[in-house]
């Protein structure tokens, strides 16, 4: 789970930030600040993983702010000045969402984030992991599994050949997955990228199963798609 802080001036703004982050499973938002002095007290008291950040602000702005922390978590800037984009990939920030923003785009600047959290395995790493299902530890292939689906406090991985139950939600399941290999098309469903046979009216169809892509994921999962041809 990505632990987030959101910082802005208007309370409308974190409003909006709240509602995208509650739409994404791998995102828990700790707390939100209007008063970036208060925010800056609880980065050096608490994790934090990321943080939304706005520019524009009284007494401080965003980027004084950063230069403020001496353990920098990662950033998003959220601003409706496009003048400060330069300055805010000049200090690193993973993306700059323009104000207003749609969840579309804040989906694609947060799955950045993932990438640099649990990035994309090299060939030289592992082709297995290992997860614990009942009273034992099973070993599964990267490139066997089709898709994965999540209920309740469980998932089952359909592979190949089998099934495998394994306690655990779809967010700690797309947290030790490669992204290059696997994407999240539901909020109870991933799916493997090889071996989607085609995509139609909003499902996938692997083998003889035909699973529903959600409207909070369809954008980046076509675009994602459209980079792998």
């Amino acid at each position: 789970m990505i632990r987030c802080i959101a910082i802005d001036d208007e309370p409308k703004a974190l409003d909006i930030i709240k509602s995208h982050v509650s739409k994404i499973d791998f995102l828990h938002i700790a707390d939100t600040f209007t008063d970036p002095f208060k925010a800056i007290r609880f980065i050096q008291e608490n994790p934090v993983d990321l943080i939304f950040l706005d520019i524009k602000m009284p007494d401080i702005d965003g980027i004084e702010l950063i230069r403020h922390l001496k353990n920098k978590p990662l950033i998003i800037f959220t601003t409706a000045h496009s003048e400060y984009a330069i300055r805010s990939y000049e200090l690193e920030a993973v993306d700059y969402l323009l104000k207003p923003f749609e969840f579309s785009r804040f989906l694609t600047a947060v799955n950045k984030v993932k990438d640099k959290i649990n990035p994309v395995r090299s060939s030289s790493e592992a082709d297995f992991f290992f997860v614990s299902s009942g009273n034992q530890k099973k070993k599964l292939i990267y490139s066997d599994i089709l898709y994965i689906q999540g209920e309740g406090n469980y998932v089952m991985y359909f592979s190949i050949s089998d099934k495998t139950i394994v306690r655990a939600s779809i967010s700690e399941t797309m947290e030790i997955l490669p992204t290059g290999l696997f994407f999240q098309i539901h909020r109870s469903t991933i799916v493997s990228l090889k071996w989607i046979d085609k995509v139609e009216d909003n499902h996938v169809y692997i083998q003889d199963k035909r699973l529903s892509i959600s409207a909070t994921y369809r954008e980046l999962f076509m675009k994602r798609l459209t980079a792998k041809l």
